[in-house]
């Protein structure tokens, strides 16, 4: 990759960046349903997110997904247990969306289209699946690790005698739907997107 295409690629992951954090930060205020303990349910708050390490790969989604999970940390401080608990619910759990990068196109290939929702398409719908689903397993378990380390005690109250049972269950609740709603969301936008003969012309 040469210099100008180097400064041109950085230009762009820099401001598609700025772009997708402050539409993926919107989404997440508007909110289908709220657990009564922390945890939503949002308008596929995460797409923008996901969207956009598909189109720039692992480095800048983690560096997108990280400042994400500080605008969330920031934005989730009403929930705060401890420093520990702030960082599994909120600094691990949504800088797991950066995992979604290496579904990505080798950069070789990325930087020959710079349209980044064509980018998206190019990866492929299967890969956007897999990999949102994983950035969303780590996300869960993270959660989950929360829940049982700091909210166990809940768990009575809730009919559950195990504290790793009801928080498998209380976090798998909310993250599963909120899971439901960014697939359908990532595959109604593969599917509206221009097919990859349509990309030669961007």
């Amino acid at each position: 990759m040469s210099a100008k295409t180097s400064n041109k690629e950085k230009i762009l992951s820099i401001a598609a960046g700025g772009v997708v954090l402050a539409l993926a930060f919107v989404l997440s205020k508007i909110t289908i349903f709220e657990m009564p303990m922390g945890g939503s349910i949002t308008p596929a708050s995460t797409l923008p997110i996901v969207v956009y390490g598909m189109a720039f790969g692992p480095v800048w989604s983690f560096i997108v997904a990280i400042v994400y999970a500080v605008l969330q940390l920031i934005d989730g401080l009403r929930w705060f247990v401890s420093p520990f608990q702030m960082f599994l619910d909120y600094g691990l759990g949504y800088a797991a969306l950066g995992i979604v990068g290496f579904a990505a196109q080798k950069i070789s290939d990325r930087i020959k289209t710079s349209n980044p929702l064509l980018r998206f398409r190019n990866a492929g719908l299967v890969r956007a699946f897999v990999f949102t689903v994983i950035a969303y397993v780590v996300r869960w378990l993270a959660s989950v690790a929360s829940g049982v380390i700091f909210y166990s005690e809940y768990a009575a109250d809730a009919g559950y005698d195990n504290a790793l049972v009801y928080s498998m269950a209380y976090n798998g609740s909310f993250l599963a739907v909120d899971l439901a709603i960014c697939i359908v969301a990532l595959a109604v936008l593969y599917l509206v997107l221009p097919s990859k003969k349509a990309d030669l012309k961007d």
